[in-house]
Protein backbone atom coordinates (compact mmCIF):
# COMPACT_ATOMS: atom_id res chain seq x y z
CA UNK A 1 0.00 0.00 0.00
CA UNK A 2 2.72 2.45 0.74
CA UNK A 3 4.40 1.42 -1.99
CA UNK A 4 1.57 2.24 -4.37
CA UNK A 5 1.27 6.04 -2.42
CA UNK A 6 4.27 6.52 -3.49
CA UNK A 7 3.89 6.24 -6.93
CA UNK A 8 0.75 8.35 -7.15
CA UNK A 9 2.94 11.09 -5.32
CA UNK A 10 5.72 11.14 -7.77
CA UNK A 11 3.36 11.33 -10.75
CA UNK A 12 1.73 14.49 -9.07
CA UNK A 13 4.99 16.04 -8.72
CA UNK A 14 6.39 15.01 -12.36
CA UNK A 15 3.37 16.21 -13.82
CA UNK A 16 3.71 19.62 -11.83
CA UNK A 17 7.32 20.10 -13.46
CA UNK A 18 6.57 18.91 -17.04
CA UNK A 19 4.99 20.54 -19.04
CA UNK A 20 2.11 19.12 -21.12
CA UNK A 21 2.67 18.39 -25.08
CA UNK A 22 -0.05 18.28 -27.32
CA UNK A 23 -0.49 14.99 -29.38
CA UNK A 24 2.72 14.57 -32.10
CA UNK A 25 1.71 14.62 -35.82
CA UNK A 26 -1.11 17.42 -35.20
CA UNK A 27 -0.51 19.12 -38.67
CA UNK A 28 -2.04 18.09 -41.95
CA UNK A 29 -1.74 19.24 -45.61
CA UNK A 30 -4.66 18.73 -47.90
CA UNK A 31 -3.17 16.37 -50.80
CA UNK A 32 -2.62 19.06 -53.26
CA UNK A 33 0.34 19.69 -51.17
CA UNK A 34 3.00 17.77 -51.58
CA UNK A 35 5.94 16.76 -53.40
CA UNK A 36 6.52 17.46 -56.86
CA UNK A 37 3.46 20.26 -56.89
CA UNK A 38 3.07 23.70 -59.10
CA UNK A 39 2.67 26.74 -57.28
CA UNK A 40 0.99 29.45 -59.04
CA UNK A 41 3.31 32.49 -60.11
CA UNK A 42 2.50 36.37 -59.89
CA UNK A 43 -0.65 36.40 -57.48
CA UNK A 44 -0.74 35.35 -53.87
CA UNK A 45 -0.36 31.67 -52.95
CA UNK A 46 -3.24 30.40 -50.11
CA UNK A 47 -1.60 27.73 -48.03
CA UNK A 48 -3.52 25.83 -45.52
CA UNK A 49 -3.79 22.67 -43.99
CA UNK A 50 -5.33 21.51 -40.11
CA UNK A 51 -3.88 21.50 -36.40
CA UNK A 52 -4.70 21.39 -33.47
CA UNK A 53 -6.64 24.25 -32.17
CA UNK A 54 -4.79 27.08 -31.20
CA UNK A 55 -1.40 25.74 -32.57
CA UNK A 56 1.10 28.02 -34.04
CA UNK A 57 1.63 27.20 -37.15
CA UNK A 58 4.80 28.32 -39.53
CA UNK A 59 5.07 27.87 -43.25
CA UNK A 60 8.38 28.48 -44.77
CA UNK A 61 9.09 29.18 -48.63
CA UNK A 62 11.35 30.13 -51.12
CA UNK A 63 13.03 32.88 -48.19
CA UNK A 64 9.33 34.06 -46.88
CA UNK A 65 8.04 32.90 -43.37
CA UNK A 66 4.47 33.31 -42.24
CA UNK A 67 2.84 32.27 -39.62
CA UNK A 68 -0.35 31.83 -38.39
CA UNK A 69 -2.98 29.89 -35.52
CA UNK A 70 -5.44 27.33 -35.97
CA UNK A 71 -8.70 28.14 -35.39
CA UNK A 72 -11.05 26.51 -33.01
CA UNK A 73 -12.22 24.04 -35.89
CA UNK A 74 -8.51 23.06 -36.09
CA UNK A 75 -8.24 25.13 -39.91
CA UNK A 76 -5.29 27.09 -40.64
CA UNK A 77 -4.52 29.24 -43.72
CA UNK A 78 -1.64 31.48 -44.47
CA UNK A 79 -0.65 33.54 -47.80
CA UNK A 80 2.47 33.63 -49.76
CA UNK A 81 3.59 36.86 -51.53
CA UNK A 82 3.90 36.34 -55.32
CA UNK A 83 6.10 33.91 -56.58
CA UNK A 84 8.72 33.72 -59.51
CA UNK A 85 9.75 31.02 -61.44
CA UNK A 86 13.05 28.98 -60.61
CA UNK A 87 14.63 26.40 -59.69
CA UNK A 88 12.70 23.23 -57.58
CA UNK A 89 12.38 24.90 -53.93
CA UNK A 90 10.76 22.90 -50.32
CA UNK A 91 8.22 23.94 -48.17
CA UNK A 92 8.41 23.43 -44.92
CA UNK A 93 5.41 23.60 -42.35
CA UNK A 94 6.21 23.75 -38.52
CA UNK A 95 4.06 23.51 -35.50
CA UNK A 96 4.03 20.96 -32.93
CA UNK A 97 5.44 18.76 -35.78
CA UNK A 98 7.17 19.22 -39.21
CA UNK A 99 5.77 18.57 -42.63
CA UNK A 100 8.00 18.79 -45.85
CA UNK A 101 7.35 19.42 -48.98
CA UNK A 102 9.99 18.70 -51.85
CA UNK A 103 10.47 19.47 -55.11
CA UNK A 104 8.04 22.28 -55.42
CA UNK A 105 7.94 24.25 -59.15
CA UNK A 106 6.25 27.72 -58.98
CA UNK A 107 4.69 27.80 -62.75
CA UNK A 108 1.08 28.28 -64.30
CA UNK A 109 -1.58 25.98 -62.89
CA UNK A 110 -4.72 25.31 -64.78
CA UNK A 111 -8.34 23.31 -63.82
CA UNK A 112 -9.69 21.46 -66.44
CA UNK A 113 -12.86 20.09 -65.91
CA UNK A 114 -16.17 18.26 -67.30
CA UNK A 115 -17.53 15.46 -68.60
CA UNK A 116 -16.23 12.87 -71.07
CA UNK A 117 -15.29 15.27 -73.59
CA UNK A 118 -12.31 16.01 -71.06
CA UNK A 119 -11.94 12.84 -69.11
CA UNK A 120 -11.48 11.11 -72.51
CA UNK A 121 -7.99 9.28 -72.07
CA UNK A 122 -5.21 10.19 -75.11
CA UNK A 123 -3.81 6.97 -75.10
CA UNK A 124 -7.49 6.56 -77.33
CA UNK A 125 -6.90 9.42 -79.63
CA UNK A 126 -5.65 9.73 -83.11
CA UNK A 127 -1.50 10.68 -82.75
CA UNK A 128 -1.50 9.46 -79.13
CA UNK A 129 1.08 7.08 -79.50
CA UNK A 130 3.70 9.85 -80.89
CA UNK A 131 1.83 12.03 -78.05
CA UNK A 132 2.83 9.39 -75.14
CA UNK A 133 6.26 8.45 -76.44
CA UNK A 134 7.53 12.18 -76.27
CA UNK A 135 5.49 12.88 -72.99
CA UNK A 136 8.13 12.64 -70.56
CA UNK A 137 8.26 16.30 -69.49
CA UNK A 138 9.56 17.18 -65.41
CA UNK A 139 7.96 21.13 -66.32
CA UNK A 140 4.53 19.58 -66.67
CA UNK A 141 3.37 18.32 -63.62
CA UNK A 142 -0.70 16.16 -63.38
CA UNK A 143 -2.43 16.03 -60.50
CA UNK A 144 -5.81 13.72 -61.44
CA UNK A 145 -8.60 14.29 -58.97
CA UNK A 146 -10.66 10.78 -58.77
CA UNK A 147 -14.12 10.51 -59.02
CA UNK A 148 -15.72 11.82 -55.94
CA UNK A 149 -19.46 12.67 -55.69
CA UNK A 150 -20.65 13.61 -52.89
CA UNK A 151 -23.93 14.49 -51.13
CA UNK A 152 -21.77 17.55 -48.54
CA UNK A 153 -18.43 19.49 -49.65
CA UNK A 154 -15.76 17.55 -48.76
CA UNK A 155 -12.56 19.43 -47.94
CA UNK A 156 -9.60 16.87 -49.07
CA UNK A 157 -9.41 13.98 -51.65
CA UNK A 158 -6.81 11.18 -52.70
CA UNK A 159 -4.41 12.27 -55.11
CA UNK A 160 -0.74 12.57 -55.92
CA UNK A 161 1.07 14.94 -58.17
CA UNK A 162 3.14 12.72 -61.09
CA UNK A 163 5.82 14.22 -63.46
CA UNK A 164 4.29 14.04 -67.32
CA UNK A 165 5.86 10.64 -68.57
CA UNK A 166 4.21 8.18 -70.86
CA UNK A 167 3.48 6.17 -68.00
CA UNK A 168 1.45 9.30 -66.39
CA UNK A 169 0.20 10.89 -69.30
CA UNK A 170 -1.06 7.36 -71.23
CA UNK A 171 -4.78 7.52 -69.36
CA UNK A 172 -4.96 11.61 -68.44
CA UNK A 173 -7.29 13.79 -70.21
CA UNK A 174 -6.25 13.97 -74.09
CA UNK A 175 -7.46 17.46 -74.33
CA UNK A 176 -6.38 18.83 -71.36
CA UNK A 177 -2.74 17.08 -72.09
CA UNK A 178 -1.99 18.54 -75.50
CA UNK A 179 -3.52 22.12 -74.22
CA UNK A 180 -1.06 22.10 -71.23
CA UNK A 181 1.86 20.49 -72.84
CA UNK A 182 1.71 22.64 -75.79
CA UNK A 183 1.36 25.69 -73.34
CA UNK A 184 4.15 24.73 -71.73
CA UNK A 185 6.31 24.75 -74.42
CA UNK A 186 4.79 28.02 -75.30
CA UNK A 187 5.84 29.82 -71.78
CA UNK A 188 8.82 28.10 -71.24
CA UNK A 189 7.68 28.01 -67.77
CA UNK A 190 6.60 24.89 -65.39
CA UNK A 191 2.95 24.20 -65.69
CA UNK A 192 0.50 22.27 -62.75
CA UNK A 193 -2.04 20.35 -64.60
CA UNK A 194 -5.38 19.41 -62.20
CA UNK A 195 -7.82 17.28 -63.95
CA UNK A 196 -11.46 16.85 -62.65
CA UNK A 197 -13.59 15.47 -64.81
CA UNK A 198 -16.51 12.60 -64.88
CA UNK A 199 -18.01 10.88 -67.59
CA UNK A 200 -21.55 11.38 -68.20
CA UNK A 201 -22.08 14.39 -65.78
CA UNK A 202 -24.50 17.52 -66.26
CA UNK A 203 -23.66 20.74 -65.13
CA UNK A 204 -25.87 21.03 -62.23
CA UNK A 205 -23.75 18.56 -60.40
CA UNK A 206 -20.92 21.26 -60.69
CA UNK A 207 -22.33 24.33 -59.35
CA UNK A 208 -23.02 24.19 -55.52
CA UNK A 209 -26.38 24.04 -54.18
CA UNK A 210 -26.82 27.20 -53.18
CA UNK A 211 -25.69 28.78 -56.44
CA UNK A 212 -28.60 26.72 -58.01
CA UNK A 213 -31.49 27.32 -55.76
CA UNK A 214 -31.31 30.97 -56.49
CA UNK A 215 -31.03 31.13 -60.11
CA UNK A 216 -34.15 33.53 -60.75
CA UNK A 217 -36.82 32.35 -62.14
CA UNK A 218 -36.52 28.85 -60.87
CA UNK A 219 -39.86 27.87 -61.51
CA UNK A 220 -38.41 27.58 -65.56
CA UNK A 221 -35.83 25.50 -64.46
CA UNK A 222 -37.31 22.11 -63.05
CA UNK A 223 -34.62 20.31 -64.45
CA UNK A 224 -32.97 20.83 -61.43
CA UNK A 225 -35.47 18.82 -59.43
CA UNK A 226 -35.92 16.79 -61.98
CA UNK A 227 -32.14 15.45 -61.94
CA UNK A 228 -32.37 14.92 -58.60
CA UNK A 229 -35.22 12.49 -58.21
CA UNK A 230 -33.96 10.81 -61.03
CA UNK A 231 -30.70 10.50 -59.70
CA UNK A 232 -32.68 9.43 -55.89
CA UNK A 233 -34.47 6.71 -57.80
CA UNK A 234 -31.10 4.98 -59.57
CA UNK A 235 -29.67 5.34 -55.80
CA UNK A 236 -32.91 3.37 -53.90
CA UNK A 237 -32.89 0.93 -56.85
CA UNK A 238 -29.48 -0.01 -56.73
CA UNK A 239 -29.01 -0.16 -53.19
CA UNK A 240 -29.02 -3.93 -52.64
CA UNK A 241 -26.57 -4.24 -55.30
CA UNK A 242 -24.38 -1.68 -53.61
CA UNK A 243 -25.00 -3.16 -49.84
CA UNK A 244 -23.91 -6.59 -51.83
CA UNK A 245 -21.33 -5.20 -53.79
CA UNK A 246 -20.13 -3.58 -50.06
CA UNK A 247 -20.06 -6.37 -48.16
CA UNK A 248 -18.03 -8.89 -51.36
CA UNK A 249 -15.05 -5.84 -51.64
CA UNK A 250 -14.96 -5.92 -47.54
CA UNK A 251 -14.82 -9.40 -47.34
CA UNK A 252 -12.30 -9.36 -50.13
CA UNK A 253 -9.87 -7.20 -48.42
CA UNK A 254 -10.13 -9.02 -45.43
CA UNK A 255 -8.66 -12.32 -46.94
CA UNK A 256 -6.71 -10.49 -49.20
CA UNK A 257 -8.14 -11.71 -52.48
CA UNK A 258 -8.97 -9.74 -55.66
CA UNK A 259 -11.58 -7.07 -55.79
CA UNK A 260 -14.88 -8.08 -57.25
CA UNK A 261 -15.62 -5.71 -60.10
CA UNK A 262 -18.46 -2.91 -59.76
CA UNK A 263 -21.42 -3.82 -60.81
CA UNK A 264 -22.46 -1.96 -64.29
CA UNK A 265 -25.40 -0.75 -62.56
CA UNK A 266 -23.07 1.50 -60.03
CA UNK A 267 -21.51 3.18 -62.55
CA UNK A 268 -23.90 5.38 -64.42
CA UNK A 269 -24.17 9.05 -66.31
CA UNK A 270 -26.40 10.47 -63.50
CA UNK A 271 -24.79 12.43 -60.78
CA UNK A 272 -26.95 14.52 -58.61
CA UNK A 273 -27.06 18.07 -58.24
CA UNK A 274 -24.15 19.44 -56.65
CA UNK A 275 -22.17 16.20 -55.86
CA UNK A 276 -19.37 16.59 -58.36
CA UNK A 277 -18.77 20.34 -57.41
CA UNK A 278 -18.73 18.88 -53.20
CA UNK A 279 -16.43 16.14 -53.81
CA UNK A 280 -14.42 17.58 -56.84
CA UNK A 281 -13.59 21.00 -57.37
CA UNK A 282 -14.58 22.23 -53.25
CA UNK A 283 -11.62 20.41 -52.10
CA UNK A 284 -9.29 22.73 -54.66
CA UNK A 285 -10.24 25.75 -53.32
CA UNK A 286 -8.76 28.18 -52.32
CA UNK A 287 -5.73 26.89 -54.34
CA UNK A 288 -3.97 29.82 -56.73
CA UNK A 289 -4.59 28.83 -60.26
CA UNK A 290 -4.23 31.01 -63.28
CA UNK A 291 -7.69 30.00 -65.30
CA UNK A 292 -10.16 27.32 -65.51
CA UNK A 293 -10.69 24.75 -68.71
CA UNK A 294 -14.70 23.88 -69.16
CA UNK A 295 -15.52 21.17 -71.71
CA UNK A 296 -18.66 19.70 -70.90
CA UNK A 297 -22.18 20.06 -71.98
CA UNK A 298 -23.40 16.64 -73.90
CA UNK A 299 -25.58 15.41 -71.35
CA UNK A 300 -27.56 18.20 -71.19
CA UNK A 301 -27.97 18.47 -74.97
CA UNK A 302 -31.47 16.96 -75.07
CA UNK A 303 -34.37 19.35 -76.15
CA UNK A 304 -36.13 20.22 -73.10
CA UNK A 305 -33.06 20.41 -70.73
CA UNK A 306 -31.00 22.12 -73.07
CA UNK A 307 -32.82 25.15 -72.88
CA UNK A 308 -31.49 25.46 -69.11
CA UNK A 309 -27.71 25.38 -70.31
CA UNK A 310 -27.87 29.54 -70.85
CA UNK A 311 -28.33 30.05 -66.94
CA UNK A 312 -26.84 27.50 -65.80
CA UNK A 313 -23.35 27.62 -67.80
CA UNK A 314 -23.01 31.67 -66.83
CA UNK A 315 -23.59 30.67 -63.13
CA UNK A 316 -21.04 28.48 -63.04
CA UNK A 317 -18.11 30.41 -63.99
CA UNK A 318 -19.63 32.98 -61.82
CA UNK A 319 -19.46 30.38 -59.20
CA UNK A 320 -15.90 29.14 -59.69
CA UNK A 321 -14.94 32.78 -59.60
CA UNK A 322 -16.87 33.90 -56.78
CA UNK A 323 -15.02 30.76 -54.48
CA UNK A 324 -11.99 31.37 -55.94
CA UNK A 325 -11.99 35.19 -55.24
CA UNK A 326 -11.05 36.41 -58.72
CA UNK A 327 -13.46 38.45 -60.85
CA UNK A 328 -11.48 38.04 -64.06
CA UNK A 329 -10.50 34.27 -63.98
CA UNK A 330 -9.84 33.10 -67.29
CA UNK A 331 -12.55 30.38 -68.29
CA UNK A 332 -11.79 28.55 -71.38
CA UNK A 333 -15.03 27.16 -72.94
CA UNK A 334 -14.57 24.13 -75.31
CA UNK A 335 -17.66 24.42 -77.64
CA UNK A 336 -19.63 20.48 -77.90
CA UNK A 337 -18.88 18.52 -80.96
CA UNK A 338 -21.94 18.23 -83.52
CA UNK A 339 -22.75 14.20 -83.32
CA UNK A 340 -25.66 11.57 -83.77
CA UNK A 341 -27.74 11.41 -87.14
CA UNK A 342 -26.31 14.08 -90.14
CA UNK A 343 -28.92 16.98 -90.76
CA UNK A 344 -31.53 16.01 -93.34
CA UNK A 345 -34.63 18.25 -92.46
CA UNK A 346 -33.79 22.44 -92.31
CA UNK A 347 -36.20 22.40 -89.27
CA UNK A 348 -34.88 20.13 -86.97
CA UNK A 349 -35.27 20.43 -82.71
CA UNK A 350 -31.30 20.23 -82.02
CA UNK A 351 -30.95 20.25 -78.50
CA UNK A 352 -26.91 20.40 -79.33
CA UNK A 353 -27.05 23.48 -80.61
CA UNK A 354 -29.06 25.26 -77.88
CA UNK A 355 -25.98 24.15 -75.63
CA UNK A 356 -23.48 25.39 -78.51
CA UNK A 357 -25.57 28.97 -78.45
CA UNK A 358 -25.71 28.95 -74.91
CA UNK A 359 -22.00 28.56 -75.32
CA UNK A 360 -21.09 30.95 -77.62
CA UNK A 361 -23.56 33.61 -75.34
CA UNK A 362 -21.90 33.41 -72.93
CA UNK A 363 -17.84 33.88 -73.96
CA UNK A 364 -19.69 36.60 -75.94
CA UNK A 365 -21.51 38.26 -72.96
CA UNK A 366 -18.92 37.26 -70.25
CA UNK A 367 -15.45 39.06 -69.83
CA UNK A 368 -12.41 36.96 -69.74
CA UNK A 369 -13.70 33.79 -71.77
CA UNK A 370 -12.99 31.91 -74.70
CA UNK A 371 -14.50 30.02 -76.93
CA UNK A 372 -12.89 27.18 -78.52
CA UNK A 373 -14.79 25.98 -81.91
CA UNK A 374 -15.06 21.92 -82.67
CA UNK A 375 -17.45 22.26 -85.44
CA UNK A 376 -14.20 20.65 -87.93
CA UNK A 377 -13.46 17.36 -85.91
CA UNK A 378 -16.93 15.98 -85.01
CA UNK A 379 -17.81 12.41 -86.11
CA UNK A 380 -21.51 10.64 -85.42
CA UNK A 381 -19.67 9.45 -82.12
CA UNK A 382 -19.71 12.21 -79.26
CA UNK A 383 -16.04 10.83 -78.68
CA UNK A 384 -14.43 12.00 -81.87
CA UNK A 385 -10.58 11.25 -81.74
CA UNK A 386 -8.55 14.04 -83.36
CA UNK A 387 -8.16 16.04 -80.14
CA UNK A 388 -5.06 17.52 -80.83
CA UNK A 389 -6.30 20.37 -82.73
CA UNK A 390 -8.60 21.13 -79.83
CA UNK A 391 -5.76 21.26 -77.27
CA UNK A 392 -3.78 23.57 -79.99
CA UNK A 393 -7.07 25.86 -80.10
CA UNK A 394 -7.08 25.71 -75.82
CA UNK A 395 -3.85 26.55 -75.89
CA UNK A 396 -4.43 29.63 -78.13
CA UNK A 397 -7.03 31.00 -76.47
CA UNK A 398 -5.01 30.77 -72.81
CA UNK A 399 -2.50 32.91 -74.88
CA UNK A 400 -5.30 35.17 -75.69
CA UNK A 401 -7.15 35.97 -71.96
CA UNK A 402 -4.86 35.03 -69.76
CA UNK A 403 -1.18 35.89 -70.93
CA UNK A 404 -2.70 38.51 -73.27
CA UNK A 405 -1.01 37.54 -76.31
CA UNK A 406 -2.27 38.50 -79.80
CA UNK A 407 -2.91 35.47 -81.22
CA UNK A 408 -6.59 34.27 -83.17
CA UNK A 409 -7.90 31.14 -80.97
CA UNK A 410 -11.18 30.84 -82.23
CA UNK A 411 -13.40 30.70 -84.96
CA UNK A 412 -16.00 33.63 -87.09
CA UNK A 413 -18.75 34.51 -84.52
CA UNK A 414 -22.19 35.86 -85.30
CA UNK A 415 -21.85 39.62 -84.91
CA UNK A 416 -24.60 40.94 -86.70
CA UNK A 417 -27.21 40.72 -89.65
CA UNK A 418 -28.85 42.59 -91.61
CA UNK A 419 -32.14 41.91 -93.78
CA UNK A 420 -32.91 43.49 -97.52
CA UNK A 421 -35.18 42.59 -99.89
CA UNK A 422 -35.34 38.54 -100.13
CA UNK A 423 -31.14 38.99 -98.93
CA UNK A 424 -29.68 38.74 -95.37
CA UNK A 425 -26.43 39.59 -94.99
CA UNK A 426 -24.24 38.23 -91.66
CA UNK A 427 -21.19 39.93 -90.11
CA UNK A 428 -18.76 38.38 -87.70
CA UNK A 429 -16.09 39.03 -85.00
CA UNK A 430 -12.83 36.71 -85.18
CA UNK A 431 -12.05 36.94 -88.81
CA UNK A 432 -8.60 36.81 -88.67
CA UNK A 433 -7.31 36.75 -91.85
CA UNK A 434 -10.35 36.54 -93.42
CA UNK A 435 -13.66 34.29 -94.44
CA UNK A 436 -12.85 30.92 -96.07
CA UNK A 437 -14.27 27.94 -96.94
CA UNK A 438 -13.52 24.47 -97.15
CA UNK A 439 -14.72 23.26 -100.08
CA UNK A 440 -16.51 24.52 -103.37
CA UNK A 441 -19.94 25.47 -101.95
CA UNK A 442 -21.05 27.16 -98.14
CA UNK A 443 -22.72 24.69 -96.75
CA UNK A 444 -25.06 24.97 -93.30
CA UNK A 445 -26.98 28.23 -93.79
CA UNK A 446 -30.98 27.86 -93.29
CA UNK A 447 -33.46 30.68 -93.54
CA UNK A 448 -36.98 31.25 -92.68
CA UNK A 449 -39.50 33.74 -92.98
CA UNK A 450 -42.33 35.06 -90.28
CA UNK A 451 -43.89 31.59 -90.44
CA UNK A 452 -41.16 30.33 -88.72
CA UNK A 453 -40.44 27.31 -91.67
CA UNK A 454 -36.85 27.08 -92.20
CA UNK A 455 -35.24 26.00 -95.48
CA UNK A 456 -31.68 25.21 -96.79
CA UNK A 457 -30.38 28.51 -98.33
CA UNK A 458 -27.48 29.76 -100.53
CA UNK A 459 -24.49 31.25 -99.09
CA UNK A 460 -21.82 32.96 -100.71
CA UNK A 461 -18.15 35.06 -98.92
CA UNK A 462 -18.36 38.62 -99.90
CA UNK A 463 -15.33 40.28 -98.19
CA UNK A 464 -15.64 39.90 -94.61
CA UNK A 465 -19.29 38.64 -94.39
CA UNK A 466 -21.83 35.80 -96.18
CA UNK A 467 -24.66 36.78 -98.25
CA UNK A 468 -27.77 34.12 -97.66
CA UNK A 469 -30.87 34.39 -99.99
CA UNK A 470 -32.94 31.42 -100.24
CA UNK A 471 -35.74 30.97 -103.22
CA UNK A 472 -38.41 29.88 -101.17
CA UNK A 473 -38.08 32.45 -98.60
CA UNK A 474 -39.24 36.04 -100.52
CA UNK A 475 -39.10 38.10 -97.09
CA UNK A 476 -36.46 36.80 -94.15
CA UNK A 477 -36.31 36.96 -90.85
CA UNK A 478 -34.03 34.72 -89.50
CA UNK A 479 -31.07 32.73 -90.55
CA UNK A 480 -29.17 29.54 -88.87
CA UNK A 481 -26.20 28.63 -89.36
CA UNK A 482 -25.44 25.11 -88.02
CA UNK A 483 -28.22 24.77 -86.19
CA UNK A 484 -28.60 20.95 -85.54
CA UNK A 485 -27.59 17.74 -84.22
CA UNK A 486 -24.85 16.89 -87.05
CA UNK A 487 -25.05 19.49 -89.82
CA UNK A 488 -22.71 20.02 -92.92
CA UNK A 489 -20.87 22.89 -92.57
CA UNK A 490 -17.61 24.56 -93.60
CA UNK A 491 -17.24 28.36 -92.40
CA UNK A 492 -13.80 29.14 -91.38
CA UNK A 493 -11.78 31.87 -90.88
CA UNK A 494 -7.97 31.84 -92.93
CA UNK A 495 -6.56 30.81 -89.55
CA UNK A 496 -8.35 27.38 -89.92
CA UNK A 497 -10.75 27.85 -87.01
CA UNK A 498 -14.33 27.09 -87.92
CA UNK A 499 -17.14 29.19 -87.19
CA UNK A 500 -19.19 28.49 -84.41
CA UNK A 501 -23.04 27.70 -84.70
CA UNK A 502 -25.73 30.73 -84.65
CA UNK A 503 -29.16 31.76 -85.50
CA UNK A 504 -30.69 35.24 -85.62
CA UNK A 505 -33.76 34.72 -83.96
CA UNK A 506 -34.88 33.82 -80.19
CA UNK A 507 -37.64 31.40 -81.40
CA UNK A 508 -39.04 28.99 -78.42
CA UNK A 509 -37.14 25.06 -79.14
CA UNK A 510 -39.36 22.90 -77.28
Amino acid sequence: MKHNNYIIVLTIVLSAVIPFKKASGAIKMPALFADHMVLQRNKPVPVWGWANPGEKVFVSFDGQSKQTIASSDGKWMVKLDPLQVGKPREMTITGDNTILIKDILVGEVWVCSGQSSMEWALFKCIGADDAIANSNNPDLRIFNVPHNDTEEPVDNLTANWVYATPKTVKNISAVGYWFLSKLQKQLGVPVGFIEAAYGGTVIEAWISRQVLESIPNRDKYTYIDSIKKEYNARVEKMRPVQEKYDHDRDSAKRYKLPPPPVPAGLVGPIRGPSMLFNGEIYPLIPFAISGVAWYQGESSAYVGRANSYAALLPALVKQWRTDWNEDKLPFIIFQITPNRKPQTDPNEKSGIALVQEAELKTCLQTPYTALVTTMDVAETNVHYLNKEPVGERAMKAALAIAYHKDVEYTGPLFKSVKLNGNTATVDFTHLGGGLTMKGDTLLGFTMAGADKRFYFANAVIKGNTVVVTCPEVTYPVSVRYGWADYPRVNLFNKEGLPASPFRTDDWPVK
